[in-house]
């Protein structure tokens, strides 16, 4: 397998690259009448398309391997004012658990790897989309003079590296037919559909560059989510972020209630379980009191576990308020049973 390179971002005309793709409106408009809210922006480059989702309400999270792709997404998100969460990550290395996002998009991005490197990516993508979540990627198709004309190096039957000085210079570009996208996708994913494209003229200039627009839906089923073993329990815990302070990184981020953690109880980034304390108006070091819901988080590692004080009862929609200030950066729900 080839190793993973990005795109050199300091050679390129980034004017070229911000105004978001056409498909990218459609896709907007249709998850968000869907009812689709969080999203993965995979190879998101500079953010073009991250930004546009994030405008328009969803929960977005984007990847790149390249860091001055990134750094430059989070200057614009502050400019836009916009929630944003990115990530520095190799397209073959994904951290997120399984059944993270709605839907992702990946615009002439995922086919900068090879072969067995694409298989990685999309079984990634299968761990990680909620069941009939859904896909829009482009891939580079064998048609394009790059693939079928110029001399460059192959690297297996699907890939060539491009070697012209420039900004895909030595990048990986993986290329596809019809029937190779049906054996990559299916029976795993509805191929909604397929379409390939001939950019014939792109800015006055006269090239044969085509690519397959790929739509598709994941056919995984839902499973539930079972918390039965600690749901109703009593718990003891110490309070590192107490009521009324501000995170030690962030420090814009005020904290309304108790927040701690129970020690020696593993949670899912390996550290110790954390806990929303709710019922208690003051700060407090250490807090005792029984697990009412748990916060599963899809598009992180860990959820939160949800402790009232003795005697205290809260609704869905109150725990949802309370917790508001930290969950609204990441895809969630209450689970009380």
């Amino acid at each position: 397998m080839v190793e993973s390179k990005g795109w050199n971002w300091e050679t390129a005309d980034e004017s070229l690259w911000l105004d978001p793709s056409e498909e990218s409106y459609y896709f907007c408009e249709k998850w968000k009448n869907q009812g689709r809210r969080s999203i993965l922006d995979l190879g998101c480059g500079l953010g073009r398309h991250s930004l546009l989702f994030a405008r328009n309400g969803f929960k977005v999270t984007a990847v790149d391997i390249s860091e001055y792709a990134i750094k430059k997404l989070r200057e614009a998100e502050k400019r836009e004012n916009v929630i944003i969460t990115s990530k520095v990550c190799d397209m073959l290395e994904l951290p997120y658990r399984e059944n993270s996002f709605d839907c992702i998009f990946s615009y002439h991005a995922v086919s900068h790897t090879d072969t067995n490197g694409f298989k990685i990516i999309v079984d990634k993508i299968k761990k990680i989309l909620k069941p009939e979540g859904e896909i829009f990627l482009t891939l580079c198709s064998k048609e394009t003079y790059s693939f079928c004309e110029a001399n460059y190096p192959h690297s297996d039957e699907n890939t060539v590296i491009k070697t012209e000085d420039g900004p895909e210079k030595n990048v990986p570009h993986f290329f596809v037919d019809l029937n190779d996208i049906i054996n990559f996708f299916e029976p795993e994913f509805e191929l909604i559909k397929v379409i390939h494209s001939d950019n014939c003229i792109s800015y006055g200039k006269i090239q044969n560059n085509k690519h397959y627009h790929i739509w598709a839906k994941l056919r995984k089923k839902s499973a539930d989510l079972d918390y039965s073993d600690i749901l109703g329990k009593i718990i003891t815990g110490k309070t590192d972020r107490p009521l009324g302070t501000f995170h030690p990184i962030i420090k814009s981020l005020y904290y309304p209630v108790n927040y701690g953690y129970v020690e020696g109880v593993p949670a899912g980034d390996g550290a110790d379980q954390d806990v929303y304390y709710l019922g208690e108006e003051k700060a407090v070091s250490e807090f005792t009191g029984r697990v009412i819901a748990v916060i599963h988080r899809f598009n992180d590692v860990e959820d939160k576990w949800v402790v009232a004080k003795d005697g205290c009862e809260f609704s869905q929609e109150e725990i949802e308020s309370a917790v508001d200030f930290q969950e609204k950066f990441f895809d969630s729900e209450v689970i009380f049973k």
